[in-house]
C-alpha cells in the first residue's frame, strides 16, 4: 500500500512541483482540504483511488501557489470586473446541459471550457483558445475513464471544448460535490451538506478574472446545480446574476445521478453499493434544495430567478431561450437563433436518448419518502414537473 494521505505531505508535493511557497491568504479553502484528505484517508482507499485523489489534490493546491504568485505580478487580473453572469442552477439531470449548451450558443456569451476548469493555469490566451495543449491533457484524462467506464457516454458528453461546470472550478476551493462523485469520501460528502463553504465565490470569481484577462471576452455564461447549496453566496459575489432553475421530479433525476456516480466510482475502485450511492445523491440533493428554497423567501433572491420545467425545454428548445432571454431584458440575435437550429439538428444528445437506463428501486431510491420530505419543493413546483396526480 502507498504511504497514507497527509494535509503536510501534499502541501509538501506542491511545493516541490511549482517551486512555490506561498498559497495567499486563506479565504475559507483550507477547512475543506483539510475534510477532504482525512475523508480520503477515513475509507482506507486502494492504491488506485489514493493515486487519483493524491493527482487531484495536490494539482488544486499547485494551482493555488501559482495563482497568488500571478496576484503579486500582475495584481490587475483580481481588480477585474466580470459583469452579471447568466447562471442556469437547476438539479443535476433536470435538463441544466442541454439548457446551457444553447445558452452558450449567444454569439455575445463566454462559457470557461471543461478545459479551462480543470487545469486553469495557466491563464488562458485567446490566440490558442482552440489549440491549448490542456485540451489534449483533458481529453487524455476522459479517455482513461471512459476506458474504466465506457456506460458512461450513455450518460454523459465527455469533451473538454464544450462549456464546462461551476463545480469542476470548485475543486480549487476544496468544496465541490466532484470529490465525492470520483473519490466516494461519505465523511467530506456530509461536511459539503452542512457546510457554507466560506469563500467559495472568492475563490469563482477569482476563476472567471484569470479565464477573460487575455482570453476571450464576453458576458459569463455559467452552470452548476452545486450553486443551490448557497444562493446568497452566489448573488453577493454577482449582484447582478441572472439565474435559471429548472425542473423535473426528483424521483427520476436521483437516480440517473445515481447511475452517472456509480460508474466514476467503478472506474476508480471504490467500494460503494448502488443503496449507499443512492442515499448520498438524496441526502445531498435534498439539502441543496432545501437551502435554496429558503433562499428563496427573499424577495431580492427570487426575483433573479426564472423557472423553467424540463418538458418544456425538450418540447421547444428555441422557444425556452427566448423565454430566459425575455425575462432578463436580453436581446435574442437571429444568429443565436439560427446557431440553436444548426445545434439542435448536430446535437449529439439525441444518440443518447434512451441509452440511459436506470431505476429509483435500484439505487433504493423510495420515491414515496422523497415526495413526502420534499413535499414543500413539490407542493410550489409540481406544475412544472409533469407530478401523477
Amino acid at each position: 500500500m502507498s504511504d497514507g494521505l497527509t494535509v503536510a505531505g501534499l502541501e509538501a508535493a506542491a511545493r516541490k512541483s511549482t517551486g512555490l511557497s506561498d498559497f495567499g491568504p486563506d479565504t475559507g479553502w483550507r477547512e475543506g482540504f483539510e475534510k477532504l484528505v482525512a475523508a480520503v484517508e477515513a475509507m482506507q482507499p486502494n492504491d488506485e483511488l489514493r493515486k487519483l485523489a493524491t493527482h487531484n489534490i495536490v494539482g488544486q493546491l499547485s494551482t493555488r501557489l501559482r495563482f497568488t504568485e500571478d496576484d503579486r505580478k500582475h495584481p490587475e487580473i483580481a481588480q477585474q470586473d466580470v459583469g452579471d453572469p447568466l447562471i442556469v442552477i437547476g438539479l443535476p439531470r433536470t435538463g441544466t446541459t442541454i439548457t446551457y449548451d444553447l445558452l452558450c450558443l449567444d454569439p455575445e456569451a463566454r462559457a470557461p471550457r471543461e478545459w479551462e476548469w480543470y487545469i486553469p493555469w495557466p491563464p488562458t490566451d485567446a490566440a490558442t483558445f482552440d489549440s491549448d495543449p490542456r485540451i489534449g491533457q483533458v481529453t487524455a484524462m476522459y479517455d482513461n475513464w471512459l476506458d474504466h467506464a465506457p456506460q458512461l457516454l450513455d450518460i454523459q458528453r465527455f469533451d473538454c471544448t464544450q462549456p464546462g461546470e461551476c463545480n469542476h472550478g470548485m475543486q480549487f476551493h476544496f468544496a465541490s460535490t466532484n470529490f465525492p462523485a470520483e473519490l466516494g469520501v461519505p465523511d467530506y460528502a456530509d461536511w459539503l451538506r452542512g457546510s457554507d463553504a466560506p469563500g467559495q465565490y472568492v475563490s469563482h470569481k477569482r476563476l472567471l478574472q484569470n479565464f477573460q484577462w487575455k482570453g476571450p471576452k464576453g458576458r459569463w455564461t455559467l452552470k452548476s446545480p452545486q450553486h443551490l447549496f448557497d444562493l446568497p453566496a452566489l448573488l453577493e459575489a454577482y449582484p447582478g446574476a441572472m439565474l435559471v432553475w429548472t425542473h423535473r421530479d426528483p424521483a427520476l433525476t436521483f437516480s440517473s445521478l445515481s447511475s452517472f456516480i456509480a460508474g466514476f466510482l467503478a472506474a476508480f475502485g471504490g467500494d460503494k453499493d448502488k443503496s449507499a450511492i443512492g442515499r448520498d445523491v438524496v441526502e445531498t440533493w435534498i439539502a441543496a434544495m432545501n437551502r435554496a428554497l429558503a433562499a428563496r423567501a427573499d424577495p431580492a433572491i427570487d426575483d433573479r430567478i426564472i423557472d423553467l420545467a424540463h418538458k418544456d425545454v425538450v418540447a421547444d428548445p428555441k422557444a425556452a431561450i427566448r423565454r430566459i432571454y425575455d425575462n432578463f431584458g436580453l436581446p435574442f440575435q437571429d444568429e443565436h437563433a439560427r446557431r440553436i437550429d444548426r445545434f439542435l439538428v448536430d446535437n449529439p444528445a439525441a444518440k443518447r436518448m434512451g441509452k440511459h437506463r436506470h431505476s429509483p428501486e435500484e439505487y433504493d431510491i423510495d420515491v414515496a419518502e422523497l415526495r413526502e420530505r420534499m413535499a414543500e419543493y413539490y407542493d410550489r413546483f409540481g406544475h412544472l414537473l409533469g407530478r401523477p396526480a
